[in-house]
């Protein structure tokens, strides 16, 4: 893509395009790709509330590195933007085993700004995938359950939690729907139905919790009303799921 072509583009891929423009500037030869990942390479990004994430990969990653990118890196976080992730591309490639959930994910999901794509050639093995979805899963379930031991008397508190973690669990359960041989779905309605059906859950709770971060909308529901219990339940029974998947059961 050339410069002139960026005022056709969404404002936040425009956005993105100069940050990655601006690091070749810094970096030149030793740039190896920028890439552009989560919700906004997935058609979902809704200003206000998404980020945007920037994957930045050098052929060689040094403290001095990190420092002439520093200003610009300040800038565009200073701006509502995630700070970009930076990595050599030899920590990429060795990183599949032990980032398999990130790697999948933002795979199947991306946009290369500049460079090669960098993913081209990467293989997750199966059973990494398995192994971090189910330490993942039920860590954050721990932490939901601890969240909502603390904040059960407090509304506006408890929905806050509820559409906070529902990025981080739309992850695993599109990482779940990978595990049983569901590729290449990416928005987020799709995504909870699927799941839905898989594990055998009421989608409601989840698709509303969805639609009210989409919209900005402040929730402020009751510890027993069907929507935290709904979305606590779903939870554990996709934990449950995937706990049985990886024993085999």
């Amino acid at each position: 893509m050339t410069r002139n072509d960026a005022g056709a583009m969404p404002p936040e891929l425009e956005r993105a395009q100069r940050f990655a423009w601006a690091l070749e500037g810094i970096f030149d030869a030793d740039l190896v790709s920028v890439v552009l990942y989560g919700s906004a390479a997935r058609g979902e990004y809704r200003p206000g509330v998404s980020d945007l994430n920037v994957l930045v990969v050098l052929r060689e990653m040094s403290p001095a590195a990190l420092r002439a990118a520093g200003d610009l890196a300040r800038e565009w976080v200073a701006e509502g933007n995630a700070v970009p992730l930076f990595l050599s591309a030899d920590e990429l490639r060795r990183s599949a085993d032990v980032w398999a959930i990130e790697m999948t994910d933002i795979r199947d999901a991306h946009l290369v700004l500049l460079g090669a794509d960098p993913f081209e050639g990467v293989t997750v093995d199966p059973a990494d995938l398995r192994l971090q979805c189910e330490r993942e899963l039920k860590g954050k379930h721990i932490q939901l359950r601890e969240r909502y031991l603390l904040f059960a008397g407090q509304p506006e508190e408890l929905g806050e939690l509820l559409v906070r973690s529902f990025s981080t669990f739309l992850v695993l359960f599109r990482t779940v729907l990978r595990l049983t041989g569901t590729d290449g779905v990416r928005d987020a309605e799709t995504v909870v139905h699927r799941v839905a059906q898989v594990v055998g859950f009421s989608p409601e709770p989840m698709l509303q919790i969805h639609r009210a971060r989409a919209a900005g909308e402040k929730l402020r529901p009751a510890a027993s009303s069907p929507l935290v219990v709904g979305y606590l339940d779903a939870v554990s029974r996709v934990v449950d799921h995937v706990d049985r998947l990886v024993r085999g059961g």
